[in-house]
């Protein structure tokens, strides 16, 4: 409404905008998950699952470092997105209390960004409530950001450790062979054959898994891939503007490094995927799988097949989340910021 309404000029456009991504962001998160909600069930069924099939210690291990590192990206998420939220509202509340806003109206408290927002009721309110729904608004998107981006997370720490536990079992297979070892034992005490058709049906459990992220955050990331974009080279924008005021500078700042480091994580934790997909097929190559049966060997060239293509996340199908991807949409989103300063 103060885009449609009030905004006076550029700069106001410029300065109320990222505010609107963000918003369409996080909503387009939280209603995604909702309408996704039987795909998360079964994610969480899988990893319940998962960790009840778990054999060995070693097996526990791998999977509970995975989750160990999970928890340890979640928890400085999460405290860095609070403490953006809590800087903005320090921000905004230092200069309320500290500037005399007596006989100032709520419109023009707005309009120099002593809040959060650029806001408008249609109607006229005292500061108060204006205030306090722009710093539960901030919390708001704040939690509802660290909740989704959490749940991605761990998804995706523990698909890794699935992968890294196949990978781990097919390594060992054929260690205890030698140059005499029979190459046509019998089905039942071929221990290898057992082996490696245990990890085909892990593998292929993994990969259906990596899939059902793929298809549940898919629209998700390509949302916030293309908000993020347009929405940091209009922060940018802002930042140019106010370089000669270090006040109003802080808050477009603090914006545009938290959506940095948002968008950072989507693309890294594509990364980790992309990288943990490939640990079977390394790992056969590592194995003495010239010591093993025939039919163990067809087994090991089905898993290697396989791991050919990558399982990987995308935005829409459209962008590979990888680091390499990030560094592409870094490029386009300074274009972005090159095009509209130009309008200046």
């Amino acid at each position: 409404m103060y885009l449609l309404f009030a905004a006076a000029d550029l700069d106001d456009i410029f300065s109320c905008t990222p505010s609107i991504w963000i918003s369409i962001i996080f909503s387009f998160k939280i209603a995604s998950l909702m309408m996704n909600n039987e795909k998360l069930k079964t994610c969480l069924r899988t990893i319940e699952n998962d960790w009840s099939t778990l054999n060995t210690d070693t097996e526990k291990t791998i999977l509970q470092r995975r989750a160990m590192y999970g928890q340890y990206i979640t928890m400085s998420y999460a405290a860095f997105m609070q403490l953006t939220g809590i800087l903005l509202i320090l921000k905004s509340a230092v200069t309320l209390l500290f500037e005399d806003t007596t006989d100032t109206t709520v419109p023009v408290i707005v309009a120099e960004s002593k809040l959060p927002f650029r806001v408008e009721y249609g109607e006229k309110l005292s500061l108060c409530p204006v205030a306090l729904h722009c710093y539960l608004a901030v919390f708001a998107h704040i939690n509802i950001t660290i909740a989704v981006d959490s749940l991605y997370i761990t998804l995706v720490q523990h698909a890794c450790g699935m992968f890294e536990i196949v990978g781990h079992t097919l390594e060992l297979i054929g260690k205890s062979n030698d140059h005499n070892f029979n190459l046509k034992p019998n089905r039942m005490t071929d221990e290898d054959y057992e082996k490696a058709l245990n990890c085909l049906r892990r593998h292929l459990r993994v990969i259906e898994f990596a899939d059902l992220i793929e298809t549940t955050f898919m629209n998700i990331f390509l949302v916030s891939v293309c908000l993020n974009m347009i929405g940091g080279s209009m922060i940018g924008i802002q930042v140019v503007l106010n370089l000669d005021n270090a006040k109003d500078i802080i808050e477009p700042l603090t914006i545009y490094f938290a959506q940095l480091f948002h968008l950072f994580l989507q693309f890294w934790q594509g990364q980790f995927l992309l990288t943990y997909s490939v640990v079977p097929y390394e790992s056969i190559c590592k194995a003495n799988w010239y010591y093993t049966s025939g039919r163990c060997r067809k087994i090991l060239l089905l898993i290697m097949n396989r791991t050919v293509l990558p399982c990987k996340l995308t935005a829409g199908k459209i962008i590979t989340l990888s680091i390499e991807s990030f560094g592409t949409v870094l490029k386009t989103s300074m274009s972005y910021f090159t095009m509209l300063r130009s309008f200046k």
